[in-house]
Order: C-alpha cells, then sequence, then structure tokens
C-alpha cells in the first residue's frame, strides 16, 4: 500500500509546479509594454485623425501598426498580424470589429483609390483603440 504522506506530497508539488508554470506563463504577457509610449503614439494618431482625408489612411496604418506591437509585446504568437488577433480573439472586446479595422488597413495598403469617409475612419480608430484598452496598452 502506498503511503498517504507520499500521495498528498506529490499532490502538493503537481499543484505547486501548475501554479508556477500559470505564474510564469502569465507574467510574460504585458511585460514588454510601455503605456506611456503608446499613449503618446495614440495621440500622435488622433492629430492625424483630425487633418482630414489625406491624413487618414496613415492613421488607419499606424494604429493597425500600434495594435501589432501590441500584440507582440502581450506575447501573442504569429508570424503575421492576422496569427496574432486570431490567438488573442478572447482578449479583444470587439474582436470582429477589429478585424474590420484591420480589413480596413489592408485595403489602403494594397488596392489604388481607397475612398475613406469620416464615419469609417472613426469607427475603425475606435476598435483600434478598444482593443489596444483591452490588452492593456493604453
Amino acid at each position: 500500500m502506498i503511503n498517504p504522506q507520499i500521495i498528498l506530497f506529490l499532490f502538493v508539488l503537481i499543484i505547486g509546479l501548475g501554479l508556477l508554470f500559470w505564474i510564469v506563463v502569465s507574467s510574460n504577457r504585458g511585460s514588454r509594454l510601455d503605456r506611456e509610449d503608446f499613449a503618446k503614439r495614440w495621440r500622435r494618431i488622433e492629430v492625424l485623425r483630425g487633418q482630414g482625408e489625406t491624413a487618414w489612411q496613415l492613421a488607419i496604418i499606424e494604429a493597425d501598426k500600434l495594435l501589432d506591437q501590441a500584440l507582440q509585446a502581450n506575447g501573442y504568437p504569429g508570424k503575421t498580424m492576422g496569427e496574432r488577433l486570431r490567438d488573442a480573439r478572447s482578449a479583444l472586446a470587439d474582436n470582429d470589429g477589429v478585424w474590420q479595422a484591420h480589413k480596413l488597413r489592408n485595403q489602403i495598403a494594397h488596392e489604388n483609390d481607397v475612398r475613406l469617409n469620416k464615419i469609417s475612419v472613426d469607427r475603425a480608430l475606435g476598435k483600434f483603440k478598444a482593443a489596444l484598452k483591452s490588452l492593456g496598452a493604453l
């Protein structure tokens, strides 16, 4: 028969190792976020937003880039932003909205003559900002 003290010791050891693993994994997420830098860069995006149609495309591209950097800083894996967004879907309040904003960025980057309007720009930037808040960057 197995000694009950050995069983208890193994049980406590397994629980302790599991807890240690969880602490290490969760402490890596968000450890490289410089909230001041993210806030400063977001303010620049807001300035671009207010400069009218010619600056809107740049604002969308910069917001997308900022979100990707926040995903990476939070430890989300993937070779592309799309892969990181898929991994982070449970952390984002409006995953579908963020995907729509990212798709708008892709249109701007890959298609000629993309026409933006204030409503679509405001919506996309709002989704990027909410995602950055969800990730603790803002």
